[in-house]
């Protein structure tokens, strides 16, 4: 099992401007609290439905024990922080220097494999940095499904009924499917 969580919190200005916003959304003077609710809504919604980090912070990801490949939860992937493990003697252990990055995969280094790790939940912990520098160019379909929900939010809609529009932004580029 794997469990992630950010290390750093979203800043939904800067990825939704003001005025990016305010072209689309028009709030009035009263609504900026809801407006700021919304926007990290949609931010967080984008981020959880596309496994994709919409600006560049700190992830944690804790996983059951290693595996051949271990996917870190979030792309794309810019290096790992840290990693600790509980070893067979259930002592915590720094894992610097185990692993090497391939994409948002981490492996073990050349020419090791994995330790054996305790027999116990959450035994592996992956602190690593993720995301884009600059959401708007470097993968902008981000953004405007983010905009588009928000907007969605914004009119009455529910992240239970969310618009065709933004998952079709989303789910061919940034979503890959699971067989199996």
């Amino acid at each position: 099992m794997v469990t992630i969580k950010p290390a750093a919190p979203l800043n939904g200005p800067a990825l939704l401007p003001d005025a990016l916003v305010d072209q689309y959304v028009k709030p009035g003077a009263d609504q900026l609290l809801l407006l700021a609710a919304f926007r990290l809504t949609a931010l967080g919604w984008v981020e959880g439905h596309t496994a994709q980090s919409l600006m560049r912070r700190r992830w944690v990801a804790t996983f059951d024990g290693f595996n051949d490949i271990m996917r870190l939860p979030r792309e794309p992937v810019r290096s790992v922080v840290s990693l600790a493990y509980f070893d067979q003697a259930d002592a915590l252990t720094s894992g610097d220097g185990l692993w090497r990055i391939v994409g948002s995969q981490m492996l073990p280094a050349v020419g090791t494999t994995w330790p054996v790790t305790a027999g116990r939940g959450s035994a592996v912990q992956v602190t690593f940095e993720a995301g884009y520098d600059d959401v708007a160019t470097e993968a902008p379909a981000l953004q405007i499904a983010a905009l588009l929900l928000m907007k969605h939010l914004f009119d009455g809609g529910s992240i239970e009924d969310v618009p065709a529009t933004v998952t079709l932004l989303l789910d061919a580029q940034y979503r890959t499917p699971v067989i199996g």
